[in-house]
Order: structure tokens, then C-alpha cells, then sequence
């Protein structure tokens, strides 16, 4: 008899701690209905035109700032509970129960080295990069270990210091192999652990209650688990960006910022020597005809964009881009350009971007191409990312889905200059080498304030305003195994 009543004893103990448990789910799923219910009116109410996706996208975009917002209101009357304590205490059904995406992602340290070195395209630090990369798949060594090993076996002992030595930086120039590879270890485990902090706060914005992240230091692996995800593709992407943003100044056609000269005669050193070569290409009349050229032309593979010109003929305005080409083209392009005799007829501060892609109805697909000027000696735009505080998704004058931007104080004072020097002019705006945008400066903006604009959906805004908020990673991680 006993027996019995310590069975129903602990049978109804078990029933009031599921239903305990269970009550933090049931008051989360209720009080997340009630918070859509509320941004469905909200949306509704903006005045915006959206339909199908759009609109659903723009819903879950003011759902999620609404839960954000009230993420410390008591939602549970019985014990005063937060809706933030609540979804951590709610049942945790896990991938195998709801679904979900794992991923394992390697942290790349490629990138990092070529930054810390005296010369980017070195071709010793390269070609020791490599091998280190080829042999990080079968190897258990970190990735600076094998970069000294192959380096010091490709160029022999002693040489290191030179590669990254130099006035304001760690490595000094008398220090052996080990002291150098010591210190890249310590900057490349920073990086590391930057870039584990960086995928956290991208993570967090995702809404899965209890994510599992695990950071294995010595290898730069990160294994990821996130439940009841449902836009494993987007994660992907998200996870993966590296969000360096840049702010060009940009060569363009036919004005004083002129690209053309350099362009004509690097075309015509590409053409001598070739057979059957045609009368060259008179960039500045707009005279093209690329069906008169040899299949081989640098040009060929572009269309040039003609300038607009106003109704009464007096007013000429010159693109932000300066050609377009076919993304069949896009390999073609770039082999062409990285010839020497091609290189050598361009100003050695102009450097090819392209756009974003774009699809005309009945039309190939294209991208948009932009010569851009690096600041003198380096690889850097005149401003970048670390100049800006706060991004969130907006829309623009058009009320499309947009990128609003706030600048530090330095990052203020360096767009004031650049807007104020580049006034009648584009300014591009790139994420991670592809620009999104190409504004003309209209007047000089000196609050700080700017915005990226383009095709984007509402999903898009909002990730690449996370990206940016989260911050540049200097050691983008990439993922090398995933699992839906």
C-alpha cells in the first residue's frame, strides 16, 4: 500500500513539473502571437505597398524589434517572469525534434597574414600561404605553424622578420623565426576568439533561444547548432560575411576624374601582336562597335555606359560605372586585366569592382563595373567600416528597403571631407568588394548620416545591417560542412 502511494505520489510530481515547464512554452508561443498580431497593424498602418513575401518579411523585421524592445516586460503574471527568462526556460526541442542547420566553419587566416605582412602580393608569402592551405586538410597543425614550416622550407631560416617587420609594428626586424611566428600565433588566436565573439552577436539575431556554439581555438574551428531555423541559406550567409565596408572615391568616363586614356591604351597594348586587329577604339566619341573588334579585345568584354545627357543638350552627366559586363564575361575580364601589359597602362591606384547583380526582363544578367581609387599605398578606401557606430534597416525616398547608417565622431569628420571634396561626383559604397550603391554628393553631408541603397529585400537590409553592427572580422570564418 505504501509502495502505491509513493507511485502516485511521484506520477503526480512528474504531472505538475511538465506542466510547469510547459507553461513557459505556452506563455511565449501566446505572447509572440499577440507581438505579430500587433506588427501586422503596425505594418499595415506605414503606408507601404508591400505584398507576398515583402510584406511577411517586413512583418517578422517589427516583430522582432517589438520582442527586442520588451525582451525584459513580465509576461508571466504568476511569478513575474521576463519574456527573455521565459525563453530560456522554455522547452528546448533541439535539432532532431524541430529542425534546424548545423554547420562547421573554419576561421580563415589567409587574409590576416597578407594584412600583417610588408607586402600583400609577395609572391614568397604567397606561395607559403598555399601550401600552408593545401596542407591544413590532412593536418592537425594550426595554420601558422604550417605557413613557418613551408615558408622557411620554400626560403630557407632568417627570413621571416623581413616579411612582417617594419616601423610601428610587433614584429621588429632582428627578431629570429620562432619570436615572429610566436607573435603571429598571439595576433592570429586573437582574431580567433574576435571572430567567435563576432558569429555570437550575429547568432543572438537570429531569436533561437539556446543556440550551441563551440570554439575549438588551435584548429580555428566553430561547430554551430541552431534550432528551428527555417532559411538555412540565409544563416549561411549571414554567418559567413566578413562585413568590410568600404566608401570609394571612383574613376569615371569622360570628365575630369577620367579613366578613359588609361583604358584606350591599355586596350591597344592588349591588341598589338594579335592578328587581324581593328582600327582602335575612339572611347571619347562613344563610337562603339564591338562587333568590328577581335574576340580577343580587353573592351570587347564590356559595354560602355554612355553618358546621360539632359533634354536641352547642355548638361552632360558621367555614370558611377563604367561599363557593364555579361556575367559570362566576368572571367574573361579579369584574366584580361591581371596581365602586366594591361596593368601597366592603368593608374596603379585603380582597382575593379563590380556591382551587384542585375537581371533586365528578356536580357542576360550583368553586373555593373566600377573603377575605384585606393588611398595611396595601401588597399583601403579613403573610409571604412570602423567608422560607423549604428546601422539598421530603413527604407529610402522611394520606400524601398534600405541601410541607415550613424558615423563615429572620426568617422563624421572623414565623411565631411570626402563628401565635401567629391561634391558633384559619386561616392561607392561597398560590403565585402561588391558595391551596393553609387550616390552623387549633391552637397557636402557633414552629420554623419548616410545610406546604402539598392535591390534589396527586406531579409537583406536587415542582415546586412546586422553584419555591419556586429562588426569586420578580420579573420572571416568559412563553412566547410553543413547539415540541414
Amino acid at each position: 500500500m505504501k509502495l502505491k502511494g509513493l507511485v502516485w505520489f511521484f506520477t503526480i510530481a512528474l504531472i505538475i513539473i511538465s506542466l510547469w515547464e510547459l507553461s513557459y512554452t505556452w506563455v511565449v508561443r501566446n505572447y509572440e502571437t499577440g507581438v505579430k498580431a500587433q506588427a501586422v497593424k503596425l505594418v499595415k498602418k506605414s503606408g507601404t505597398d508591400l505584398k507576398g513575401e515583402a510584406f511577411d518579411a517586413a512583418v517578422k523585421i517589427k516583430k522582432d524589434s517589438i520582442l527586442l524592445a520588451t525582451k525584459d516586460k513580465a509576461i508571466f503574471p504568476l511569478v513575474g517572469t521576463s519574456y527573455q527568462k521565459c525563453k530560456e526556460n522554455e522547452l528546448n526541442l533541439g535539432l532532431d525534434l524541430q529542425g534546424g542547420i548545423s554547420v562547421t566553419m573554419d576561421v580563415s587566416l589567409e587574409g590576416l597574414l597578407k594584412s600583417l605582412s610588408n607586402n600583400a602580393k609577395d609572391p614568397t608569402l604567397l606561395k607559403a600561404m598555399q601550401t600552408a592551405t593545401d596542407q591544413k586538410v590532412n593536418s592537425d597543425a594550426d595554420y601558422i605553424s604550417l605557413f613557418k614550416k613551408a615558408f622557411i622550407e620554400q626560403n630557407g631560416a632568417g627570413k621571416l622578420a623581413g616579411l612582417f617587420a617594419g616601423q610601428g609594428k610587433e614584429v621588429k626586424i632582428t627578431d629570429g623565426d620562432d619570436q615572429v611566428i610566436n607573435k603571429l600565433s598571439a595576433t592570429a588566436k586573437g582574431a580567433i576568439k574576435e571572430t567567435y565573439k563576432v558569429l555570437l552577436k550575429r547568432i543572438d539575431k537570429f531569436g533561437v533561444a539556446q543556440p550551441n556554439i563551440n570554439l575549438d581555438e588551435n584548429k580555428g574551428i566553430i561547430n554551430v547548432e541552431l534550432a528551428g531555423i527555417d532559411n538555412p541559406d540565409r544563416v549561411k550567409k549571414l554567418l559567413q560575411a566578413s562585413a568590410h565596408l568600404q566608401f570609394w572615391e571612383v574613376y569615371q568616363l569622360g570628365n575630369q576624374n577620367s579613366v578613359d586614356k588609361s583604358l584606350f591604351a591599355a586596350d591597344e597594348n592588349f591588341m598589338k601582336g594579335l592578328e587581324n586587329a581593328n582600327k582602335a577604339l575612339d572611347i571619347y566619341k562613344r563610337s562603339i562597335d564591338t562587333t568590328s573588334r577581335d574576340s580577343n579585345s580587353l573592351l570587347k568584354v564590356m559595354r560602355i555606359i554612355q553618358p546621360f545627357q539632359s533634354k536641352d543638350g547642355k548638361q552632360v552627366s558621367y555614370p558611377a560605372a563604367i561599363a557593364q559586363v555579361y556575367i559570362t564575361d566576368t572571367g574573361k575580364l579579369f584574366q584580361y586585366l591581371n596581365l602586366d601589359v594591361v596593368k601597366n597602362s592603368l593608374p596603379t591606384d585603380c582597382k575593379f569592382l563590380f556591382g551587384i547583380e542585375e537581371k533586365p526582363e528578356k536580357e542576360k544578367a550583368f553586373f555593373s563595373l566600377y573603377a575605384v581609387k585606393l588611398q595611396a599605398g595601401t588597399d583601403r578606401a579613403p573610409l571604412e567600416g570602423e567608422g560607423i557606430e549604428e546601422s539598421k534597416p530603413d527604407y529610402d525616398d522611394f520606400g524601398k528597403p534600405a541601410i541607415k547608417m550613424t558615423m563615429t565622431p572620426i568617422g563624421s569628420k572623414t565623411w565631411g571631407k570626402l563628401t565635401t571634396k567629391n561634391q558633384n561626383r559619386p561616392i561607392a559604397i561597398a560590403l565585402d568588394d561588391i558595391i551596393y550603391s553609387a550616390p552623387n554628393i549633391n552637397e557636402p553631408i557633414l552629420t554623419g548620416n548616410s545610406q546604402i541603397s539598392g535591390s534589396f529585400t527586406v531579409d537583406e537590409a536587415t542582415d546586412l545591417s546586422t553584419t555591419l553592427k556586429s562588426g569586420k572580422v578580420s579573420a572571416p570564418a568559412k563553412i566547410v560542412a553543413d547539415q540541414v
